[in-house]
């Protein structure tokens, strides 16, 4: 069975938020300093899932009705007013199941189908500045670099991949 791309249901909250708990625990154990440097689930407390997933901007990747990735999609977002005149998905808060190598990429790989079917010509987000291996990551993966962000203790560069 594949894998299932689709907008998170209410009951699934607590699920979801529970990936980034876990999340910020395998960032503490594996030395990475990041949502777990920045107060992230004080930042985004359920609540802020919760409401995301009202406006329809919530998804999730399951697979068997198992969640094991999610992403908040936004079309407009204040930390990039210069890029406001183009249509963009504005991909925040992606977290994976753990134990599930390549979920990420899968979300990734979805949310650019979803977006060229709706006629939507860049996707962004932003990543750690120091965040070695998730730059390099995202570069190989078509997102360039196109300036920084800062968010409170969180500096990150902000990447946009062009859509054909």
């Amino acid at each position: 069975m594949g894998y299932d791309f689709r907008l998170a249901k209410n009951n699934e909250i607590d699920t979801i938020f529970s990936l980034y708990k876990k999340r910020i625990q395998w960032m503490d154990k594996s030395g990475i300093q990041q949502w777990n440097m920045t107060n992230y689930l004080e930042v985004y407390p359920i609540s802020y899932y919760a409401d995301r997933q009202r406006l329809g901007e919530l998804y999730v990747l399951s697979k068997e009705d198992v969640v094991i990735g999610a992403v908040v999609l936004i079309q407009s977002d204040e930390c990039w007013p210069q890029m406001a005149d183009s249509t963009a998905y504005y991909v925040h808060n992606l977290v994976t199941e753990l134990s599930v190598k390549g979920a990420g990429k899968i979300i990734l790989s979805e949310v650019e189908k979803m977006a060229i079917s709706k006629g939507i010509q860049f996707l962004r987000l932003d990543c750690a500045v120091d965040n070695k291996f998730l730059n390099e990551y995202y570069e190989s993966i078509g997102y360039k670099m196109v300036g920084c962000c800062k968010e409170g203790a969180y500096i990150g560069n902000k990447r946009e991949k062009e859509l054909h």
